[in-house]
């Protein structure tokens, strides 16, 4: 039998222990991450907690929805066994109605063919660390290998960086014009997950000046590349290809996945391949039972 349970009612350690044995296991559903990214969560239980799935939920103008949290790739049903079309549709079939709209990421486990909803491919790329160094790097792309060169020729430094380096960073780089609260968001987001032990901030300086950094993630089982940026100088000097080769070297061998988010961006997708990244695919989402006027206006 599938429940329905608000925040309050949720077990937390049930929850946890079925995201931790998951056959797709990450970082995104964990309870202190929907924590993080959407306060309030409430979620679908199968049985002890033997299956889980996350209601990620926002209200406006009195209208309640499912919304994909910022920096949450995939969602969706967790257990110890992928999810059939079926499985997945029970629970679909049992979120609340109170949700008008849903816009949502199931994940790479979970089977989607529910003419119900629109259904929308989008790729993810995972590259398996479980190697040595040299197998994996035999894997990169000429390119790859080009830039990685040309930026230790560049003689940057890859070190630590505190949040406060990083937003500034961001705010620098950013080509769209955020507001304080989005900056603000990013900032107790990143503070959360490595106060959890969770999360690591590598820079890479040029003449002792930040010129790239990257927010990678960490699982049971996935290091994922969160949240990354680049000023003019960063990408000049290629930082970006060190500070993901530097990770690689000092992860490989272990039982880990690298999970790159994936792109639909043709640009960002070939960086990921570059490393001999393999594509992932997952679905999302979207129905809405709003009235047409507000359909419309949505």
């Amino acid at each position: 039998m599938i429940r329905y349970l608000k925040h309050k009612d949720i077990d937390r350690k049930k929850w946890d222990r079925c995201i931790r044995n998951a056959c797709f296991e990450t970082i995104y559903p964990y309870s202190w991450y929907l924590d993080l990214v959407s306060p309030g969560w409430e979620g679908l239980v199968r049985g002890d907690y033997d299956a889980v799935f996350p209601l990620t939920w926002k209200e406006k103008f009195g209208i309640t929805y499912l919304v994909q949290p910022v920096l949450t790739q995939q969602l969706g049903v967790f257990a110890k066994e992928k999810s059939s079309d079926l499985v997945v549709r029970s629970f679909l079939d049992n979120i609340p109605s109170k949700f008008k709209h849903i816009d949502i990421s199931l994940n790479s486990s979970n089977e989607m063919n529910n003419k119900e909803f629109k259904i929308l491919r989008r790729i993810n790329y995972e590259l398996n660390l479980n190697m040595n160094i040299d197998s994996i790097r035999s894997g990169y792309s000429k390119n790859t290998k080009r830039n990685i060169q040309k930026s230790l020729q560049n003689q940057l430094t890859i070190r630590k960086i505190d949040i406060e380096d990083y937003i500034s960073l961001r705010q620098e780089s950013d080509r769209k014009d955020f507001d304080t609260e989005h900056y603000q968001w990013l900032k107790n987001l990143f503070s959360g997950i490595i106060d959890k032990g969770s999360g690591e901030l590598i820079g890479a300086f040029c003449n002792d000046k930040p010129c790239a950094a990257l927010l990678w993630v960490s699982s049971k089982t996935r290091l994922i590349y969160l949240n990354a940026v680049s000023n003019e100088v960063g990408k000049e000097k290629r930082a970006m290809f060190l500070m993901v080769d530097e990770h690689i070297g000092k992860n490989s061998g272990k039982d880990l996945v690298i999970d790159f988010e994936g792109s639909m961006i043709p640009g960002v997708a070939r960086f990921f391949e570059g490393f001999g990244a393999k594509p992932e695919k997952y679905t999302r989402i979207r129905k809405s039972s709003f009235p047409f006027t507000l359909r419309k206006s949505k």
